[in-house]
């Protein structure tokens, strides 16, 4: 049966360890589910033609979110990827054969970006660049409204950066992930901690655990001062579950700040939320296959906070 732009979209976000998955409809995401990522692509395109079958709907497309440098046009992920057999696999070009659709497929922070400024906290901007921590930092450039990939598509990707004379990156000193390591390290602890355990330790009065956030914060900070004097973006977004919890974004912020005027940088600092969080990057790979198939929806007038 032929596809109507009014037909619903498939939309899958592959991620290492968690296959997330649902249904674009009605505006929104609806259907969702999950799987734990299997080892083999042939497990991996199983369970995805299970869920395309699961509800006999006549979808017009598949959207993906994938983590890696992921090139759209070509179809594949280049270098390397969460999700180590996908890595220079024809994954667009094999899922539009086995699937029978049209695919999509962007870069999992690069959706993420997407999602906010087609219907988030940026859709009121030009320009906005994203910080996304997790595991890692990873992050998004949105110029005049356009998503900015690079050449080898690896705009974004900011916890490579070097932060220190010793190599240690972004995502090593920032992570909230790594963060709950080097406490646990200090502590001698037997037994992984998470953020939350650490924040918890904080609050309680363990030094140990107040001076380990206030690394992480400090290293987050020279990061994205680092990129709003090279980028000079409109606004700032932070995503990752860390950005929900209280006095995050505005300590950050206030952090910020204080770089500026340290340094006699004259910038104006927007640092906000991102708007989604567990559906940014299903939505981002909306975003990203309505503009590659020309199936765009506008988005409705929605309102931006302000911090």
């Amino acid at each position: 049966m032929p596809q109507a732009a009014t037909d619903p979209l498939l939309v899958i976000d592959i991620g290492g360890t968690t296959v997330k998955y649902g249904v674009w409809t009605d505006q929104r995401v609806q259907r969702k589910g999950r799987f734990d990522t299997p080892p083999t692509w042939e497990g991996l395109l199983a369970n995805l033609l299970k869920v395309q079958q699961r509800d006999n709907l006549n979808f017009r497309g598949v959207a993906i979110s994938l983590p890696g440098s992921v090139d759209p046009v070509a179809g594949k992920i280049s270098g390397t990827s969460a999700v180590n057999y996908l890595n220079g696999f024809p994954i667009k070009a094999t899922l539009r054969a086995a699937m029978g659709l049209p695919v999509s497929i962007q870069n999992d922070a690069n959706c993420a970006g997407l999602a906010e400024s087609w219907r988030g906290n940026a859709q009121d901007v030009d320009d906005a660049i994203f910080l996304i921590i997790g595991t890692g930092i990873g992050g998004a450039m949105i110029m005049d409204h356009r998503l900015v990939t690079g050449q080898q598509h690896f705009t974004g990707e900011f916890g490579y950066m070097v932060m220190n004379a010793e190599g240690g990156t972004l995502s090593e000193l920032a992570s909230p992930v790594r963060m709950a390591e080097r406490y646990s390290r200090r502590q001698n602890l037997l037994t992984a901690v998470t953020a939350q355990d650490v924040y918890d330790a904080a609050a309680s009065g363990d030094a140990v655990a107040q001076q380990s956030i206030t690394e992480m914060m400090h290293w987050l900070s020279i990061g994205a001062f680092n990129n709003y004097v090279s980028l000079n973006p409109q606004r700032l977004l932070i995503g990752g579950g860390i950005s929900a919890r209280p006095g995050f974004v505005a300590g950050l912020r206030a952090e910020i700040q204080a770089l500026m005027r340290a340094n006699g940088a004259p910038l104006t600092v927007d640092v906000r939320p991102c708007k989604f969080l567990n559906d940014a990057n299903l939505i981002g790979a909306v975003r990203q296959f309505d503009l590659e198939y020309g199936a765009v929806t506008a988005a409705p007038a929605v309102s931006v906070p302000t911090p």
